[in-house]
């Protein structure tokens, strides 16, 4: 599959990974090939040991396809040239955020990017304060790092990447390692700047509620890419995500459940508001 290079903030063209170069059969990633929009949230479903993390670092020079391209708002990820102006333009969030911050005061750990691209010190300011509001972090902008909780440090790993001013942020698995509220607090981060900021965000993410609102939701099993789709029309395939390890969300499955004993809710229902509200009319109808 080839792609116009200039219609798409990033793209895979038919990208396979090996690990080892010698076994080259063992694929991690194997003929993947999908697209990311400016201001488009996407979201990458998969087990663990599908790939998914293969594609994070995929997506920024991290890794380099064995065969196949990857690009960046047209600029070839294998291009030496490009890598720094790729690494602008695609930023990865890490699982663990503790190995992505490296400053031991929260201010001083999200200047740390922009200082490295020699912006002047008014600018950093600027960005720092900027990024640390957007994440409803600034408050804690003197504390220590290693003081906060798991959903603060990876908001705090997520404004240091906001401050480089990317276009996009890859997200792996950001919330694997966080409790329920920590989750709630970096999928909200994530949401608001998408929508606010109009950034491009990739969630990748084995958890089923976090790719309800999603613009586009990819679902990558073995390596491949099994479907692409709305979230609508991925979670109405209960069949294929069961076969690969992963379900529907919550809310989706007691509206099927509802609708199985003669509740008649529409379809296309995905989380606890709508499911709510449709209810309710239905009571008051």
């Amino acid at each position: 599959m080839i792609f116009m290079e200039d219609k798409h903030l990033l793209m895979f063209d038919n990208v396979s990974y090996a690990y080892d170069e010698e076994n080259a059969d063992e694929l991690a990633v194997r003929d993947v090939s999908f697209t990311v929009d400016r201001g488009e949230f996407v979201v990458i479903l998969g087990h663990n040991g599908s790939g998914k993390s293969t594609v994070a670092k995929l997506s920024n020079s991290i890794f380099l396809p064995s065969s196949g391209k990857v690009f960046v708002d047209g600029m070839d990820t294998a291009d030496e040239k490009s890598e720094f102006r790729i690494r602008e333009r695609v930023g990865v969030v890490f699982q663990n955020p503790d190995n992505q911050i490296v400053a031991s005061i929260v201010e001083e750990d999200v200047a740390f990017g922009p200082e490295n691209l020699g912006i002047e010190p008014k600018e950093i300011r600027k960005r720092v304060d900027n990024a640390l509001k957007a994440v409803g972090m600034y408050d804690y902008r003197l504390h220590e790092t290693h003081r906060l909780s798991g959903g603060q440090k990876q908001r705090v790993a997520i404004a240091g990447m906001i401050a480089m001013q990317p276009e996009c942020i890859v997200f792996d698995e950001p919330t694997a390692m966080l409790d329920p509220q920590g989750r709630r607090e970096v999928m909200n981060t994530a949401r608001e700047l998408n929508k606010n900021n109009n950034m491009a965000i990739v969630f990748i993410t084995h958890f089923m509620e976090e790719a309800v609102m999603a613009d586009k939701v990819i679902v990558i099993d073995n390596g491949r890419l099994l479907a692409c789709g709305t979230p609508e029309e991925i979670f109405s395939q209960k069949e294929m995500l069961v076969s690969c390890g992963l379900d529907v969300p919550d809310m989706v499955k007691l509206a099927n459940e509802l609708r199985e004993n003669g509740v008649p809710l529409r379809k296309g229902i995905l989380c606890e508001d709508e499911l709510v509200k449709e209810y309710l009319s239905i009571l008051n109808s």
